[in-house]
């Protein structure tokens, strides 16, 4: 039986060796999961042809989309009915705790993904008046495939980014070459085997690993005609940057800084649990809560509340059932968390609990305590620049509105933030002065049809829903005579 998830998918061809190879390690204990074929210059060259020539042919967009659409629904039962292992590899490559890898990461997901399909299925275009003759003439706006999507994916949440780009890539007729992070590959090359049985046509999914070489390859060549990337906006401000040069159409995910707002009576119980979902992946997400401007009236008791949700976290390996958070992916993210701790303690912050390495775990994973920090500036570099670990800032401010407001706008960033209040229609007056793409009003939840994405530098277009299906087509205007 062929391992699953160990094979690079080019052209409808399984690959098993390239001659390198990618060792996996687990977050959790520091030691080799396993290996899988490391894909070079070569594969990626392959991969673009055959994207290129499937998509040319017509033999994937030329399929009515109600066909496409059954193909990917056959794929995503397969996938659902490989859930434990897609659930195996976010905790083991990943390193995110069982309690929240198969509902968050693995099911979740397939509700999005459903819904996309179900939108790039249907008619996108739109009629426009006819225009007067004689003859008249009938006029339409059409959405067609951009081409070549080349995907890129993070390893912070792999699935999860694999499914948001595959979906409205490939319903609306585009074939793609995925590429996902080194350090998590195996949900992506499952992906790629299930396409296959799923009757996905050679060349429309093509699914390879490698670094950066490959990724440069991927964003430059002019036979691609769209970038979608979700990672770090400097590596975000590169691929832009190449994919200019051939005028490329790009998507980008990229960081965030994401702020909760607090007002003087917001309900501080329920604004602790939502900035506390943090730990549910060891704070290594954009959109997480991580910088949490609080009024001076407030102040000591949301740190106290923070603080005893901090301390009631149970730190852990991903298989362990009573872990409530998991490692951070490496030892490098490791060290740069500890040393942008060090780094806020140096210029001013305080550490009100954690900011080290918890006891009690398994040797050689890579672990860090859920810290929180106070006295924290708007302008310290932790308050500003993504940390990507289990670290939150208090940062006070008098209780005025417009004050908080500007704090929290106050960002290289606009990829999400939340508003604290009892008073709803203040919340909702504020969001519309927050410049970040999702603003939550004492809400932590959003819908499977929820466009994603931010202002700023955290990036360009939108994922998810119906903007996110229309990110992966282009405009035509239509015009004929009656």
């Amino acid at each position: 039986m062929r391992d699953a998830g160990a094979h690079l998918l080019v052209d409808g061809r399984f690959i098993d060796e390239t001659g390198s190879t990618l060792d996996v390690i687990n977050p959790s204990t520091g030691a080799l999961v396993r290996s899988v074929p490391l894909g070079g210059l070569t594969e990626v060259d392959a991969a673009i042809t055959a994207a290129r020539r499937a998509f040319d042919d017509g033999q994937w967009s030329g399929l009515a989309p109600r066909h496409r659409a059954e193909i990917l629904l056959r794929l995503a039962d397969l996938v659902d009915a490989h859930t434990a292992d897609f659930t195996h590899f976010v905790e083991t490559e990943v390193g995110t705790c069982r309690l929240v890898a198969e509902p968050g990461q693995v099911r979740r997901p397939m509700e999005h993904y459903r819904d996309m399909v179900a939108k790039g299925s249907a008619e996108l275009g739109y009629p426009l008046p006819d225009l007067p003759g004689p003859p008249p003439t009938a006029q339409r706006v059409v959405r067609e495939p951009w081409g070549v999507v080349a995907a890129i994916t993070p390893w912070n949440a792999p699935h999860f980014l694999n499914l948001w780009k595959l979906a409205p890539a490939l319903v609306v007729g585009n074939t793609m070459v995925l590429k996902p992070a080194p350090e998590a590959p195996s949900s992506a090359l499952l992906l790629g085997e299930l396409a296959v049985e799923a009757g996905v046509p050679p060349g429309v999914l093509n699914v390879i690993t490698g670094g950066a070489d490959v990724g440069h390859v991927m964003v430059s060549d002019p036979r691609v005609d769209m970038v979608t990337f979700t990672g770090s906006s400097a590596v975000g401000r590169v691929i832009a940057q190449s994919a200019a040069t051939t005028f490329k159409h790009v998507l980008l995910e990229l960081g965030g800084k994401s702020a909760l707002l607090a007002l003087p009576d917001a309900d501080v119980p329920s604004l602790v649990t939502a900035v506390m979902r943090f730990v549910t992946m060891a704070g290594q997400g954009c959109g997480l809560l991580t910088r949490v401007v609080v009024p001076d009236a407030l102040h000591d008791k949301v740190v106290a509340g923070l603080v005893g949700a901090a301390q009631r976290v149970q730190v852990g390996p991903a298989d362990d059932p009573s872990a409530t958070m998991g490692p951070v992916i490496s030892a490098a993210a490791l060290d740069r968390i500890g040393a942008a701790v060090r780094g806020a303690v140096a210029a001013g912050a305080r550490i009100a609990c954690g900011g080290g390495y918890p006891a009690n775990v398994p040797a050689g994973g890579f672990y860090f305590e859920p810290t929180i920090l106070t006295e924290v500036t708007n302008d310290m570099p932790v308050a500003r620049e993504e940390i990507f670990g289990p670290v939150v800032c208090v940062i006070r401010y008098s209780g005025d509105p417009d004050e908080g407001v500007r704090i929290v706008n106050d960002s290289p960033y606009g990829l999400l933030a939340a508003v604290w209040t009892a008073d709803t229609e203040l919340g909702l007056r504020l969001a519309a002065h927050i410049r970040a793409g999702q603003v939550r009003v004492n809400a932590t939840a959003s819908g499977s049809e929820a466009p994603f994405g931010g202002y700023k530098q955290s990036g360009i277009g939108r994922e998810v829903g119906h903007e996110g299906v229309c990110e992966y087509t282009t405009v035509k205007y239509v015009a004929w005579q009656q």
